[in-house]
């Protein structure tokens, strides 16, 4: 049987090796990334539970380690190792786009925010810095919270813009629950920083909220 397990494990990770992830199913992804975590055991049976247990792939991933680690099969070393995915992403992809990234339109802005927020649970508040060409100079995160409203400082909002160097600024957070309309808390605090940037002569570019694959952009819904 372990030889069995073995030649399967070797088989998916070959198929990985020609093709990527081509043509592999959700619970095959899985299954392979359960290999570098859970030796000679057959992953398939945890990775369907998984599926199971969290609806899809990206519910899998998105999922806090204390809820993975109830799952029959998933001891510490697989938990961390799923948890480590979306980090690991939003890491590589703020790295990726701190290479001169010029956000010069709305889907720049979205797609930006999103690089920031991807996978998120609890709610964060980001600020971007760009100078005068749009380039993007550095990113801050102002506020985390619980899955509620993120308590956010306008004056660190201020203060970091100040400190990089701003000319203009982007801000963005999220909205765990799935709903990417902003509040009125959200309004407010939009209309507070983009008054306090325009007495400086910095330019508020956007607000964007990221609520899992949806993006609400204040300048295209004209709230600024």
């Amino acid at each position: 049987m372990a030889d069995m397990h073995k030649g399967h494990r070797a088989r998916l990770r070959q198929r990985f090796i020609k093709a990527g992830l081509e043509g592999f199913a959700p619970h095959e992804v899985l299954e392979l990334l359960l290999t570098f975590a859970i030796p000679r055991r057959d992953t398939n049976p945890i990775a369907h539970a998984l599926i199971r247990r969290f609806g899809s792939l990206h519910g899998v991933f998105e999922a806090k380690y204390a809820e993975l680690i109830k799952v029959e099969g998933i001891g510490e070393q697989a938990a961390t190792l799923i948890t480590l995915m979306l980090p690991t992403m939003r890491k590589y992809l703020i790295s990726k786009g701190s290479e001169k990234t010029v956000l010069t339109d709305i889907n720049s802005y979205k797609s930006f925010a999103r690089s920031l927020l991807i996978g998120e649970t609890y709610e964060h508040f980001e600020v971007v810095s760009l100078d005068a060409k749009s380039c993007v100079i550095s990113t801050e995160r102002i506020a985390s919270g619980d899955e509620g409203l993120a308590m956010v400082s306008i004056r660190r909002v201020i203060s970091f813009l100040l400190r990089s160097g701003s000319a203009a600024a982007l801000i963005a957070h999220n909205h765990p629950q799935g709903d990417a309309q902003p509040s009125k808390a959200d309004i407010e605090l939009t209309n507070k920083i983009g008054s306090l940037c325009s007495e400086l002569g910095i330019t508020l570019l956007d607000h964007v909220i990221i609520a899992g694959t949806k993006a609400f952009s204040f300048r295209e819904n004209n709230l600024l």
